[in-house]
């Protein structure tokens, strides 16, 4: 069978249905029943003997030879046509006037559409320079350390976590997020996260403004003088005393008037209890266990565990509440609801390891939690009071922040929306320039010496999408494409080329008629392929019977490869068991015969190359069903058949 690569297209679209009716409905053979026999198709509806190559595709402009094609758009409106069919023309006739609706304001934002396009495209191959020059990001080894003793790889954690303390980064951003350095073996879980959270709680308030410190110092001495004299004059002198001598006598009569009134109870008790006890209960107990506290964790700022137990501890007393959460009098208490935090793990668990754990994490309330980019901050628990390096750090490279793959694929992406913007720069420029003639003149003038061949009304040719005038000298068309450096070999003078008008939606059959020796500076890439590589033109023509125009681009399908002998087969007809590949086959007496075939390539996902055990001249089965088995009986069946399930 010689197989016709213009049916290529058709039979890959078959094969998908055959695969999906048969197999979405079920085993189409086991639905007939058992007493039916298997149906067997011919070789030459299943298969093909001659593969023609891949298809690739290219586009480009179109230039005329010794042809003329007028068509109307849609701002155009025909005023006179001023030829017929068949009449003689020479270059610079009028053909034919026409209004146009066409605004100059229309006009302008069609240049400035190019222009756009232009400075986008310019954008994009500076961004391709950036990118083109970007170090990738080396991760440093810990060989790469200044050596691999212990004192030169700075101090070890030997705690489970340690939480920073420093009073410039409270959790409250990103930016001041708080560094918990943890050990490669610690897991982060409720306890840790409260931890932290007491940690930023401790740093927010030591952070607070101190213009209210004044208020706690004054009150704690003026307090305890005015509860004494209130309990002593309470119960004698409120009841006895009139409130007149209350406001007026407190300062000097206080001492002498009141033991006339209670000689017994209060006098002796006034003066020498409240000193003593009364002052030094309240206001030193709750200040002793806050500073207790706060000096626990200076001296402890390296020990995140001693931390977070000690502040546990105080905050379990039933009696005396945690006094992070209870500040002293006059200042805002600070409430922690969420915060920043950065999580590290170092090797070796030493302070100048290689980072294996840089994490960003922000923790809200219920310890939920999500991820931030943490990369841009620095590390400011290895840095000094001038925020230079404290310790011997290494002075590692990380390049652009990007690894070499993904630099790799940044230049791909960008290398492709170059090309698109090319692209689409090319067509609606050629769209520009065919406006750009329309608004310039109304009249439409013979480009060339010939004949008339045809004439349509201004309806026809708007409702076929035809030349409203067609002029012919003995002409054509021409397609200016390009092929891949690594196809170039492939393509033929000669060959056939399909191509599809995307204004109209018609196909036409072209030929190459040239294949240029030296790479064009006009990719015409299409999407599909390394925009790296080097294109080569070539030039297709296509007849003075397609309706094409000049300066439209259109697309060009062909195949490149030469033609190839063999027996390729549709893959649901081709079965694999335990690495071994068969299909089922018509045998002797009509009866089904399983016949294990050797396999080569695949071909558009849809075709495997059958090198043995199966010819032409077979009647084929679908594998599937339960009637589908070696000696059942078969009959020639109608590929159409397949599609009603």
């Amino acid at each position: 069978m010689n197989w016709n690569p213009k049916n290529k297209k058709r039979l890959v679209m078959a094969t998908a249905g055959v695969l999906v009716a048969a197999l979405g409905v079920g085993i189409w053979a086991g639905v007939r029943g058992g007493a039916e026999p298997v149906g067997v198709y011919p070789f030459s509806t299943v298969g093909m003997t001659e593969f023609w190559g891949d298809s690739k595709e290219s586009y480009g402009p179109v230039t005329t030879d010794k042809i003329q094609t007028v068509f109307l758009s849609d701002t155009q409106i025909v005023t006179e046509v001023l030829v017929s069919q068949g009449d003689t023309v020479k270059k610079g006739d009028l053909l034919m006037t026409f209004d146009t609706t066409l605004s100059e304001l229309e006009l302008e934002r069609k240049r400035l559409e190019v222009e756009k396009l232009k400075l986008e495209l310019t954008d994009a191959q500076n961004y391709l320079a950036e990118i083109n020059g970007m170090k990738p990001m080396e991760l440093p080894d810990i060989d790469d350390n200044p050596g691999d003793s212990t004192e030169e790889m700075g101090t070890e954690l030997t705690q489970n976590y340690l939480i920073s303390d420093n009073p410039d980064y409270d959790g409250s951003t990103p930016e001041t997020a708080l560094i918990c350095w943890l050990k490669d073996t610690t897991a982060i879980d409720d306890t840790l996260l409260e931890a932290i959270r007491l940690q930023a709680k401790t740093i927010r308030e030591e952070n607070q403004p101190t213009e209210p410190t004044t208020e706690p110092t004054t009150e704690p001495t003026t307090v305890p003088t005015t509860e004494t004299t209130v309990p002593t004059t309470t119960p004698t002198t409120v009841p006895t005393e009139p409130p007149t001598t209350a406001p007026t006598e407190p300062p000097t009569t206080a001492p002498t008037e009141p033991p006339t009134t209670a000689p017994t109870e209060p006098p002796a008790t006034v003066p020498t209890e409240p000193p003593a006890t009364e002052p030094t209960t309240p206001p030193t107990t709750v200040p002793a266990a806050e500073d207790d506290i706060t000096n626990t964790d200076k001296d402890s700022s390296k020990d995140g565990q001693e931390i977070s137990k000690k502040r546990s501890n105080a905050s379990a007393t039933p009696e005396e509440p945690d006094p992070t959460d209870n500040p002293t009098e006059g200042s805002e208490p600070v409430v922690v609801t969420d915060y920043y935090v950065v999580f590290k793990v170092t090797q070796g668990n030493m302070s100048l390891g290689q980072k294996t754990v840089w994490q960003g994490v922000y923790v809200t309330g219920n310890n939920a939690m999500r991820f931030f980019d943490a990369t841009y901050l620095p590390d400011y628990t290895l840095m000094d009071e001038e925020g230079d390096a404290g310790m011997d750090i290494p002075d590692f490279d990380f390049g652009s922040g990007f690894t070499a793959e993904q630099i790799a694929q940044m230049r791909s992406e960008q290398q492709k929306k170059i090309k698109d913007l090319e692209f689409q720069i090319k067509m609606a420029d050629a769209d520009y320039k065919i406006k750009q003639t329309e608004f310039n003149d109304g009249n439409v003038y013979s480009e060339i010496d010939g004949e008339v061949i045809s004439v349509l009304t201004e309806e026809e040719a708007r409702d076929t999408k035809s030349p409203l005038i067609k002029v012919s000298g003995g002409g054509g068309f021409y397609v200016q494409g390009t092929v891949n450096e690594l196809e170039k070999d492939n393509l033929r003078v000669g060959q056939e080329v399909t191509i599809s008008d995307w204004e109209t939606g018609a196909t036409y059959t072209g030929t190459v008629q040239s294949i240029g020796d030296f790479p064009s500076a006009e990719s015409n890439w299409n999407g599909m392929e390394n925009p790296n590589s080097s294109y080569y033109p070539f030039t297709a023509f296509v007849d003075g019977s397609a309706d094409l125009q000049a300066g439209r681009y259109v697309s060009m399908t062909y195949t490149t490869g030469s033609g190839e002998s063999g027996i390729y087969l549709e893959n649901p007809f081709l079965r694999t068991e335990k690495g071994q590949s068969y299909v089922f086959v018509r045998g002797k007496n009509d009866k089904l015969e399983k016949r294990y075939v050797t396999v080569g390539k695949s071909l558009w996902g849809s075709y495997t190359e059958i090198r043995s055990g199966l010819s032409e001249t077979d009647y084929i089965a679908f594998p599937y069903g339960k009637n589908v088995k070696e000696g059942a009986p078969t009959v020639e069946g109608d590929r159409n058949d397949l599609y009603n399930y």
